[in-house]
């Protein structure tokens, strides 16, 4: 009963807020599309200079015997995710900072789009490889983390605009403010198993693969 309830109250949650889920996705997918095209437009010099780089990335894990379990780059990347996380929450606070949420989602679309399609427009098979190595695994857990953190923020962005306007809120800005917060703990979740993912797991895939380089 309890399950069935909180399912049909989830529900609910994205009914009323289709619009905002939609927009959120779309600005995230317009900035994979973005990051991909941009590949594109870089100098030859660029690109050369991006694909060195990798190239003695991949050989630093060659070199290695295996990677060692070290949790001090997960908590790093914890860390990062964390402040993502408090600034979409401070931004969505501040009423008008609305926008530059989207303009957050928007980069994380990008960085990720421009990575992935780098990868693959150098390594094309190879490339593919590295990219389910070394993107998917948490990526699977940071874009869901992202996009509800987005969601909840701007949602309590309009509720405090309209209740600063006077105009009548659906649920008590107090329910809302506990919502926002719970929405954003279930993303930190989220982000805190993509960060040990990243940390840990991600380095053994990654030696993997870079054998074939």
């Amino acid at each position: 009963m309890l399950s069935e309830y909180r399912r049909e109250a989830v529900i609910r949650y994205i009914e009323d807020r289709i619009f905002i889920f939609l927009l959120v996705t779309l600005i995230f997918i317009t900035g994979i599309i973005g990051g991909a095209v941009a590949v594109n437009g870089l100098r030859e010099g660029q690109k050369l200079e991006l694909a060195q780089y990798l190239h003695l990335f991949f050989q630093g894990f060659k070199q290695e015997s295996r990677p060692a379990v070290d949790f001090v780059p997960a908590g790093r990347i914890v860390l990062s995710h964390l402040k993502t996380l408090f600034l979409l929450f401070l931004f969505g606070f501040s009423v008008i900072g609305a926008p530059v949420i989207l303009f957050i989602v928007f980069t994380k679309g990008f960085i990720l789009g421009f990575t992935a399609g780098f990868i693959l427009e150098q390594w094309a098979g190879r490339g593919f490889l590295f990219v389910i190595a070394s993107l998917i695994p948490h990526h699977i857990l940071i874009v869901p983390a992202v996009l509800i953190a987005a969601v909840a923020n701007i949602d309590f962005a309009g509720a405090l605009l309209k209740g600063r306007w006077g105009k009548k809120v659906p649920y008590p800005l107090t329910g809302e403010l506990l919502r926002c917060l719970g929405l954003n703990g279930a993303s930190f979740l989220l982000l805190l198993i993509a960060g040990l993912v990243e940390g840990v797991l991600s380095p053994y895939l990654i030696y993997w693969v870079a054998q074939l380089f």
